[in-house]
């Protein structure tokens, strides 16, 4: 047992950039020593290996780990069940028999919730490809004996985290309160064979893989022979199976439909499933699932001959089996009657010209031939119930804000800024907070369901909406995101599904209370947002999405090249909106300020000032950190700088060049206490003669000295500096002392 594995300390410890570098060792023994004596850390901080004894700069890398890796090493992680130690052990034995084992508790167990890893050293030396096949067998036939192990410890590169107990599952004599190990001193190293059950297993999942694999390539291929032929006979057919398949990936349906990704990859399981493996795989025009559950619920093209059973199919295949009941032909009808709407239909839908319209008006009966007729107007006759005079007037005082003075209902409003300015994850916050009830971070709001339409961020939403469950203490709320195209400009695309899926929140939660469209541009489907064509056409779309559900409409979105020139597009959005916020974004010190600069029925000028804090989730195949970040308010400091006027004037700018010199030159020194001073040590001051000299020297003007007043009265002024007897300082990024 001399071989050493890729060790690492902590979740920061990566040397990919370091080519010289290369990662520590540990061995059997000191494992076995941790065992006995766990480490006290935060798992950010604890120390985990890689059961390969590859530890060059790259080997945190599943590709380098796959083609370099030499395994001597089978693990498994068991988090479920909640067995005991010798339970597990026992049902490793009985696959193994008896081999050396190190067994240990992990660092998030609990005396009620046990969970446990188990290290088994191997006699063989095993390639990246070898070892997760083994990997693969082994948790297989641990299910055949009761044990769910978790399968990501197949993948090449997967961090396992060696004994440790973190100090806050401690005692306050630093024992821990719950903690285990054994040691199982076998006769030798695991030996897996050509006959072992490990290497048997796996022979027969490969061969088993590989005939699967075969067989639907040979249906695949029928039933594309047979969409071309008959395409020439009829080149104007559209198939929605084919158009379905082309508007829709199998990725954005697994996730419509409950599946759990394994990591980044193309692994997934279905809601059928009840083990822990990933038994379904997405190949992207097809996807196989070998989960007997998923074959035995039916989903897609099943085949279950006595082999293994196992079914696959497209997207549309999905579609039919969650949304259609595996009705086929329903399936088919239904999304066929939404790409092709009737000719009947189409034709109701025909303009008709001005002069018809009023021709119809004038042949219609007149409301007062209505009203002396004494018909009433529950048939639509009469349109006089629209309107009201000045008599029928009344104050209306119940409140009508979702966001109270921001946003009201009904409404339509656009959140506008340049790139990176935290547009859409101050909407999220703002759309979580009105879907859970809470204050928006100090303002009141009305509690409803939103709908929020990620049509740019993908898969990256997840991460954000869990982000904003922890930050808030929300596990469940009437937010729906669908991290998926949607095109509001063709009227014939996805308005009518949109509509359907609001009616469906409607019927679960109550009426739509906000949609959120993340971003304009994305909604337009390529149109021209400086043209009033396209841009009337998708305000139009919204209108009625509005009227349809009373829900508040809002859409993320870009300001143009020229940010003081607004949102960007053609000027009948601005002229359609209720309520426009824009968002400011400063990168030198992180500070973003949306404010209203358009508000149809409220005051303009409302701010809100906040920080993008980063959140650390969890960690991806390549055992780097995952993370997102989340808007926090910023404090009253953090507002004072945000009020700072931009230095824009050269001669302010050779000021602060001027103050930049002779802070690095270290001429100056951190600001006393006293009268005229803030809390000592906050800013770095300098001499005023001394400043007022170099500044001279950096301008052309002849009256140095006159440009030297107006600088320092303009600047002090604009709150940008403050002299207080001989010493001058910069408020904000450029004076603040470093922490």
């Amino acid at each position: 047992m001399s071989i050493t594995f890729l060790k690492a300390n902590g979740s920061y410890d990566t040397k990919i950039n370091q080519p010289e570098e290369k990662y520590e060792g540990i061995g059997w023994q000191e494992i076995k020593q941790l065992a006995e004596t766990p480490q006290s850390t935060t798992k950010l901080d604890a120390a985990f290996i890689i059961p390969s004894s590859y530890k060059e700069h790259d080997g945190r890398c599943h590709q380098a780990q796959k083609e370099r890796g030499k395994y001597h090493m089978l693990a498994i992680d068991v988090d479920d069940g909640n067995h005991s130690i010798d339970f597990v052990l026992g049902s490793v034995e009985a696959i193994i028999g008896d081999c050396y084992m190190v067994a240990y508790s992990s660092s998030s167990a609990e005396p009620d919730n046990r969970k446990w890893r188990v290290l088994i050293p191997i006699k063989n030396e095993l390639s990246g490809k070898q070892y997760s096949q083994y990997q693969k067998a082994f948790f297989d036939l641990l299910e055949d004996e009761g044990i769910n192990p978790d399968h990501v410890l197949a993948r090449y590169g997967q961090v396992i985290y060696l004994p440790n107990v973190p100090p806050e599952k401690r005692d306050e004599h630093g024992n821990p309160n719950f903690y285990e190990s054994k040691i199982v001193k076998g006769k030798a190293a695991l030996d897996i064979t050509d006959h072992h059950a490990i290497a048997v297993r796996a022979k027969m999942q490969s061969a088993e893989q590989e005939r699967i694999k075969a067989e639907i390539e040979v249906e695949r291929e029928k039933r594309k022979a047979e969409r071309e032929r008959k395409l020439a006979e009829n080149p104007n057919l559209v198939s929605p199976i084919e158009e379905f398949n082309a508007r829709h990936s199998i990725e954005e349906l697994f996730l419509r439909y409950g599946y759990e990704q394994k990591g980044n990859g193309n692994s997934w399981r279905s809601r059928y499933q009840s083990t822990g493996s990933y038994a379904t795989k997405n190949f992207d025009d097809h996807w196989v699932s070998l989960s007997g559950s998923d074959v035995s619920a039916g989903v897609g093209n099943n085949k279950d001959d006595g082999a293994t059973p196992y079914c696959w199919g497209d997207a549309f295949s999905l579609f039919v089996h969650y949304e259609h009941n595996d009705d086929l032909a329903n399936a088919v009808r239904a999304y066929g009657q939404e790409i092709n709407p009737s000719k009947e239909e189409y034709k109701k839908e025909k303009h008709m010209s001005a002069e018809e319209i009023f021709k119809q008006v004038n042949e219609q009966q007149s409301a007062s031939e209505v009203e002396q007729s004494e018909q009433t107007d529950e048939n639509g006759s009469s349109l006089m119930h629209t309107v009201f005079s000045p008599s029928q007037a009344k104050p209306i005082l119940k409140n009508n804000y979702i966001i109270k003075n921001w946003i009201s209902k009904g409404q339509m409003s656009v959140v506008y800024g340049p790139s990176n300015s935290g547009k859409s994850f101050m909407c999220l916050d703002a759309c979580f907070c009105i879907a859970a009830g809470l204050e928006w971070h100090g303002n009141r709001v009305n509690q409803g369901p939103v709908l929020y339409l990620a049509l740019e961020g993908g898969l990256s939403y997840y991460n954000r909406v869990w982000a904003l469950r922890e930050k808030y203490g929300v596990d469940e709320a009437p937010l729906y995101v669908r991290p998926s195209p949607v095109d509001l400009l063709n009227k014939d695309a996805n308005l009518r599904e949109v509509a359907l899926l609001c009616k469906e929140i409607k019927e679960k939660h109550g009426p739509l209370q906000l949609l959120c469209v993340d971003t304009l541009s994305r909604a337009m489907a390529g149109g021209n947002e400086n043209g009033p064509e396209d841009m009337t056409a998708v305000i139009k779309h919204s209108d009625l999405l509005r009227e349809y559900t009373g829900a508040h409409v809002m859409f993320v979105h870009h300001s143009g090249k020229n940010v003081s020139a607004g949102a960007r597009g053609h000027s009948s959005l601005r002229a359609a909106t209720d309520a426009e916020i824009e968002l400011e974004h400063d990168k030198d010190n992180g500070i973003r300020v949306a404010k209203t600069t358009k508000q149809r029925d409220l005051e303009t000028g409302k701010e809100f000032v906040f920080k993008l804090s980063m959140r650390e989730l969890g960690e991806d195949e390549d055992g780097d950190q995952v993370t997102t970040v989340v808007v926090e308010q910023a404090e009253s400091n953090d507002l004072k700088d945000s009020k700072i006027k931009p230095i824009t004037s050269q001669n302010h700018k050779k000021l602060l060049e001027t103050y930049q010199q002779m802070r690095g030159d270290g001429r100056g020194e951190s600001n006393p206490a006293g009268t005229g001073f803030p809390e000592a040590g906050k800013f770095w001051c300098v001499q005023v003669w001394a400043a007022q000299e170099i500044f001279k020297g950096k301008i052309a003007n002849k009256d140095k000295n006159g440009t030297w007043r107006d600088t320092i009265t303009a600047m002090e002024k604009n709150g940008q500096i403050v002299i207080n007897g001989d010493l001058l300082w910069f408020l904000g990024k450029h004076g603040k002392m470093k922490n």
